[in-house]
């Protein structure tokens, strides 16, 4: 990336309370994020060329939302960005006051981390936050928004290793269910509709009385016991369904995602009709989470294209399709062999060389007669 060259600047210095979290002395404050992305670097790590470094491969497309996030949002909000100062002789601490086991004052550089050609003050947390903030790259500009950082002084590269993994691996991560959730509480049912159809589309499945998985998508949160069908979430389904809309040849071509939604409704009743066991017993079929929900959602996409193509869209026109499918291979035990999206895929292609039109011979009988088997 293009980079300008970077302003001389006085020495930083900053506000903090100084105490102690849990093990660690810890400087807390508050400064603009264009002065802590100046300040600090991230040591991306490399197994050929930096296999001592600590932080995550960075995603461009998320720097590129945390800062148009930090730029566009007025009542933008970042939990605080913790950074390592791995050489305490570049810093010294200013005490104004104390209380009880606190202290106030002011961290001041001595020496400035932005002229070392080592990495000074290293992100253990928020390099994707930092990363477009101080305007360095073409086409931005110095975000001069306050954000609270937390720094730690830890000189031996390995103790910096364990903080870094605790802070991204013995915490709880998000349900991205909830997430998605939140996101429609946000944005009403008129602004998801156009912004986000597929979550749109979920959200309908879940609240029409009419659709086969109406109260049985989990949202996040405790799941109430009964209350869900085993795996199917927000999160996984609106991924199926932003599949099927985007890889459907006929889908797309709706532009009213109402209209997608009375489709994909009609081929869910279709599967249930097909497959009314696994509503009872949902733990024993795999339609409903991972590789076979992928699966049950490509053959959605062949069964939909073949019934608009005949200007067809009951649920009785799409479960003449899915009768010619054997139902015992999306039992849990069939598909142990198969995994991930590419397994789904491999295994919905391997359902769908069942189906034949009036008049045509299917592909797993075209393969039998090829192959000379009975």
């Amino acid at each position: 990336m293009t980079q300008k060259a970077i302003r001389n600047h006085p020495l930083p210095q900053f506000p903090v309370i100084v105490g102690t979290c849990l093990g660690h002395k810890a400087y807390r404050g508050f400064a603009l994020l264009k002065d802590l992305a100046d300040i600090s670097k991230a040591d991306i790590f490399d197994q050929d060329n930096n296999p001592t470094g600590t932080q995550r491969n960075l995603s461009v497309q998320h720097a590129r939302k945390a800062y148009q996030y930090e730029t566009e949002n007025k009542k933008a909000f970042y939990p605080e960005m913790i950074l390592n100062i791995r050489d305490k002789t570049y810093f010294r601490f200013r005490e104004k006051s104390h209380r009880n086991s606190a202290k106030f004052g002011i961290l001041e550089f001595v020496k400035d981390p932005r002229d070392a050609e080592k990495i000074v003050i290293s992100r253990l947390d928020g390099n994707h936050r930092l990363w477009f903030a101080n305007g360095t790259e073409k086409g931005t500009e110095p975000v001069a928004r306050s954000a609270s950082f937390c720094m730690v002084v830890l000189e031996n590269l390995n103790a910096e290793l364990e903080l870094f993994r605790d802070i991204n691996d013995n915490q709880m991560g998000m349900n991205t269910s909830h997430l998605q959730n939140i996101t429609v509480r946000l944005l009403g049912e008129k602004a998801l509709k156009y912004k986000n159809p597929s979550l749109y589309i979920v959200q309908k499945l879940q609240k029409d009385k009419k659709s086969p998985l109406a109260g049985m998508i989990h949202e996040g949160g405790k799941v109430r016991k009964g209350a869900t069908l085993a795996g199917l979430t927000i999160a996984n389904l609106a991924n199926a369904i932003k599949d099927m809309l985007s890889r459907s040849a006929k889908l797309a071509h709706f532009p009213d995602a109402d209209a997608q939604y009375e489709v994909i409704k009609n081929y869910w009743l279709a599967v249930k009709k097909w497959l009314p066991e696994a509503w009872k017993r949902p733990r024993d079929f795999v339609i409903f989470k991972g590789v076979g929900l992928y699966a049950i959602s490509y053959i959605g996409i062949e069964v939909i294209d073949r019934s608009l193509t005949r200007s067809k869209f009951s649920s009785g026109d799409m479960l003449a399709y899915l009768k010619q499918i054997p139902t015992e291979r999306l039992s849990v035990k069939e598909t142990l062999a198969y995994a991930g999206r590419g397994g789904g895929r491999k295994l919905a292609n391997d359902l769908i060389a069942n189906i034949e039109e009036e008049g045509e011979i299917s592909l797993a009988k075209l393969q039998k007669m090829i192959l000379n088997e009975e």
